[in-house]
């Protein structure tokens, strides 16, 4: 299998095949979707790398002895984590939009994003990057003069530790949200991102499955959501296949 049956290529044809009225897949702009293509990998990448910050706090945290539901005390002795927390979610987010927004301009570069279902797909792609503001502000709200309220609302460690499970699950909503807009994106990739040549079949194949996988959160009850992990691992497969894209476009 040859790196241009990996990574794509848009297919050129001659005048007379082209078909009245079809897209052409010629960028209009060549240097424009190089750069693009090589903006949209480094945010992928960067997405991922921001992700991998996340078991480094967890591991800190553990090393210091935190309980998996603590109580205001807890979140107290570990105050740096709350703004380790939004930093990094809010790096993940802005990657995000970073990548989603480059790829979306290639694509319609490449006249390949016309449709009301490519559309679809990338307003999903947006909602799923934005989630990720939501999630670093819900955990960020827990270290605020807010949620250091919850001490004066009750001094019982069972009460505060039922108030930070709904936390929690706020910020857990938020990620599931990113796993919900990442089917949309997986499909556009798999699709349109196929059409426009800024992939080739085998990963047209790759992200298609990852637009399924999180559908496993819906069909099992109480499962661990795990799924999640498919959005920040397609990012890294994506960054790194433009990458290897634009250095093809030279």
């Amino acid at each position: 299998m040859s790196t241009a049956d990996l990574l794509g290529n848009a297919e050129h044809h001659d005048n007379t095949s082209i078909r009245p009225g079809a897209p052409s897949t010629a960028p209009t702009d060549p240097d424009e979707i190089r750069s693009l293509t090589r903006l949209a990998g480094w945010a992928g990448i960067a997405v991922f790398a921001f992700w991998l910050c996340q078991p480094i706090l967890v591991a800190v945290l553990v090393s210091r002895g935190a309980d998996d539901t603590p109580g205001m005390a807890a979140l107290e002795a570990n105050s740096w984590a709350g703004g380790f927390d939004a930093v990094l979610f809010s790096g993940i987010g802005a990657a995000s939009l970073v990548m989603v927004l480059a790829v979306w301009r290639a694509m319609r570069l490449h006249g390949a994003a016309d449709g009301v279902l490519s559309t679809v797909g990338f307003a999903m792609a947006l909602v799923g990057a934005t989630a990720w503001f939501w999630v670093a502000g819900h955990g960020l709200s827990m270290y605020t003069s807010v949620g250091a309220g919850l001490a004066d609302v009750s001094a019982d460690s069972e009460i505060q530790a039922a108030s930070l499970q709904a936390s929690y699950l706020a910020v857990t909503a938020g990620l599931i949200v990113v796993g919900i807009g990442s089917i949309g994106w997986n499909v556009l990739l798999a699709t349109t991102g196929r059409r426009a040549g800024l992939i080739g079949r085998p990963l047209s194949a790759v992200f298609g499955l990852f637009a399924v996988v999180p559908l496993y959160q819906a069909v099992v009850p109480f499962a661990t959501p795990w799924p999640l992990i498919i959005a920040v691992l397609g990012s890294l497969v994506l960054g790194i296949a433009l990458l290897l894209k634009s250095r093809k476009l030279r």
